[in-house]
């Protein structure tokens, strides 16, 4: 985990790249669905694998577990490539993400992210490090 982000443009069409070095990470028959904060998130088919059997596993009889997994559902888009290794991004997904034009392309802790870029930098603009200090110090606990 890098960390590492990328800046990167739609085209007209609105295709876009996912940079060399994560594309390698996520091999064939990859997926991009709704994430937290106002990204998308980019999924290998295991990860994906794994989304769709926990959501298989809610209780239907549970109204905001149900819809939950129907929003992550109807969201999920499986990514083409084209020729020159462009994927489209569906209107659905990117007025989610808010993106238009600039985006982020970033290492997540689970996954590649996909962010506009500015959600991106709206998200980063408050940080608050004692919170951020709480929620690491959680995990250790």
């Amino acid at each position: 985990m890098s960390g590492k982000n990328y800046s990167h443009q739609l085209d007209a069409k609105n295709r876009m790249r996912i940079p060399a070095k994560l594309r390698e990470q996520l091999g064939e028959g990859y997926a991009i669905t709704v994430g937290t904060g106002g990204c998308l998130y980019v999924y290998t088919a295991e990860q994906l694998k794994e989304v769709k059997a926990k959501l298989s596993n809610i209780n239907a009889y549970r109204e905001k577990q149900l819809k939950a997994a129907r929003f992550i559902l109807y969201n999920t888009w499986e990514a083409e490539e084209d020729k020159q290794g462009r994927i489209l991004l569906p209107e659905n997904l990117r007025k989610f993400a808010k993106i238009e034009k600039n985006v982020k392309v970033f290492q997540g802790p689970n996954c590649i992210e996909i962010w506009s870029e500015e959600v991106w930098n709206e998200y980063f603009n408050d940080v608050n490090f004692e919170e951020l200090a709480d929620a690491l110090e959680a995990l250790n606990s």
